[in-house]
């Protein structure tokens, strides 16, 4: 047997977290992927969510790579950053959303300003075969946690995940 790690320790909090607001109805479980990357030896772990009754999806992101595994293993530091793990959110929504990015990008600025960058992308689709036909696909927005996370973050995953829910409500009451 091993001692969990900060990475196992925050997915198994994230995931039941999401499981229990699947459970109460809030957002639905649409897809949860546990990934090694032998080549980087990285660990990612996404669930991707979505609001009942509505095109709002998003996507909780937690990885941890070799250099945190290994600082944590031997309990060093390097370049004075502790071990952790890095925490993304992103939001896809349909393109025409992308209309309100100033309005979506003030909201962000307010609920997630202190702790996290965000960016936006529309994506389009152009179909090639029948000539340059362009169709509007996906509006995202990133956002990127701005320090790493530990298990000293563990009690926030509620809150952070209110505050994901909230977003949501948001981007989906938005006009």
């Amino acid at each position: 047997m091993f001692d969990p790690t900060i990475y196992d320790n925050l997915k198994v909090v994230f995931e039941g977290a999401l499981y229990d607001l699947d459970h109460d109805k809030r957002l639905l479980v649409s897809g949860r992927e546990d990934l090694v990357d032998l080549a980087t030896m990285s660990r990612t772990f996404r669930m991707n969510v979505r609001k009942p009754d509505s095109e709002i999806h998003a996507t909780v992101e937690l990885k941890s790579g070799l250099l945190d595994f290994a600082s944590e293993l031997r309990r060093i530091r390097t370049a004075d950053q502790l071990p952790g793990c890095e925490l993304e959110f992103q939001f896809r929504l349909p393109a025409e959303k992308a209309a309100q990015a100033a309005e979506y990008e003030r909201h962000l600025a307010d609920v997630w300003g202190e702790v996290a960058t965000s960016q936006h992308e529309l994506s389009t689709v152009l179909m090639t075969n029948t000539g340059v036909e362009v169709t509007l696909g996906h509006y995202r927005i990133t956002l990127q946690f701005r320090g790493k996370i530990d298990e000293d973050n563990i009690n926030d995953v509620e809150s952070l995940l209110q505050h994901l829910v909230a977003t949501m409500e948001f981007f989906d009451e938005s006009e």
